[in-house]
């Protein structure tokens, strides 16, 4: 008898790659509920699936990012090792604080993360209003830069690891503090996001929590997505991203925090 299974989880797997290509990320966030939820995974494989099924989805992504342009290899480096560090603790930490006490304070932190980039979005639309153009500009990070850009790789690795999510939140915030254009946030931050994928998917290996064939499926149909999603956002004129992006990530992270609070 046909699966059903071996066409649903490929068509889910594309159109959170081709979501998380367009808005940042890495679908670890998404993955996991659409596992648990719709195929009945249980909690445990649904993380480590989800933690190794971003791999394809980032690395696809990152490297279509880069060929239109999109990507901040230097500052992506920066916010990847900390994450790398990060998620490798995270690991440890899962073994240590009980779940509810972690999701409350990863619920905080992230309410904390929405003040800096609320500051910055009010910034840009100032520069905006006097300058009539969104072209790309290097970013030059100082030595308490390149400190505060590494936290915020750690903050997402903590994620990864303790929650077996991607850790879309504190990079797309790092990166947007630090004054990126927009485009280049997106393209930038589903880059960071393959370090913490490569070490969820040690730490959840050496546990034996890894189905092959949920993640060839799932991770296969994400590939496909992450691909053309870049190709979309470059038809989208830069000030129409600028004006949509702001508000409706904080949007998000707002309702994220809020919610593993009070969860």
């Amino acid at each position: 008898m046909f699966d059903i299974n071996l066409i649903l989880l490929p068509l889910f797997g594309f159109i959170i790659g081709l979501l998380v290509s367009t808005l940042g990320g890495g679908g670890g966030g998404l993955y996991v509920p659409v596992l648990i939820l719709i195929f009945g995974v249980t909690p445990q494989v649904a993380v480590a699936t989800s933690l190794a099924s971003v791999l394809p989805t980032t690395a696809v992504g990152a490297f279509s990012h880069y060929r239109q342009g999109n990507v901040n290899i230097r500052t992506g480096l920066i916010l990847g090792i900390g994450g790398l560090i990060g998620t490798l603790i995270g690991a440890n930490i899962a073994n240590i604080i009980p779940p509810n006490l972690l999701q409350k304070i990863l619920g905080i932190f992230t309410l904390i993360m929405i003040i800096p980039m609320l500051r910055s979005l009010l910034q840009r639309r100032q520069k905006l209003k006097e300058k009539n153009d969104d072209k790309e500009k290097t970013l030059t990070l100082t030595g308490p830069k390149k400190v505060i850009a590494s936290l915020f790789g750690v903050a997402s690795g903590l994620m990864a690891g303790v929650f077996g999510i991607s850790g879309t939140p504190p990079v797309i915030a790092g990166l947007y503090s630090l004054g990126l254009p927009a485009a280049m946030v997106v393209g930038t931050s589903v880059f960071v996001l393959i370090f913490n994928s490569v070490a969820g998917i040690g730490s959840f290996y050496l546990l034996g929590r890894l189905d092959l064939t949920l993640i060839i499926l799932l991770g296969g149909g994400a590939a496909v997505g992450a691909f053309i999603g870049p190709v979309l956002l470059k038809k989208i004129n830069p000030k129409t991203i600028e004006k949509i992006y702001g508000p409706l990530l904080l949007s998000i992270m707002l309702i994220f925090g809020l919610g593993l609070i009070l969860a």
